[in-house]
């Protein structure tokens, strides 16, 4: 079974922008080892950061937007509701709040302060790039 697979803004950040497990997740998205779940938070604050912190032209946030937006499978929208207060900074509930919106079975994330310490949450595993492709490398 490919596993349902969200990733935060951070991975989705530091794969475009380097090479290394980030990179390698997205490179396992393109060969079908994951099915890649998009969710609209993350694409907002991933457009602004590499244009507002990163300085990346217009053409080449689209380019991002719409390679990803072409592998995803699933793409969620922002919640509706306010989600349950698990992580300690509201953004990241969102993030979680999403990725229980869209069913994944993993969340990855680099965020050691927030994400990570929780482990899983009902059933949304949360682990690093590494530890997904180590998975992925064992499959």
């Amino acid at each position: 079974m490919t596993p349902r697979v969200l990733c935060d803004t951070n991975v989705l950040v530091s794969a475009f922008i380097a090479g290394g497990p980030p990179s390698r997740v997205i490179e396992a998205a393109i060969a079908g080892r994951i099915e890649l779940v998009l969710a609209d938070p993350i694409l907002d604050e991933l457009n602004r950061i590499l244009t507002t912190k990163l300085g990346f032209e217009a053409d080449r946030v689209h380019d991002v937007t719409t390679l990803l937006c072409e592998l995803a499978s699933t793409r969620v929208a922002t919640p509706t509701t306010a989600p349950e207060a698990i992580t300690g900074d509201p953004d990241d509930d969102i993030i979680l709040a999403c990725s229980l919106d869209a069913g994944v079975q993993i969340l990855v994330s680099g965020d050691r302060k927030h994400l990570l310490p929780i482990g899983e949450y009902r059933d949304v595993r949360i682990i690093t790039p590494q530890a997904l492709l180590a998975e992925l490398a064992n499959a």
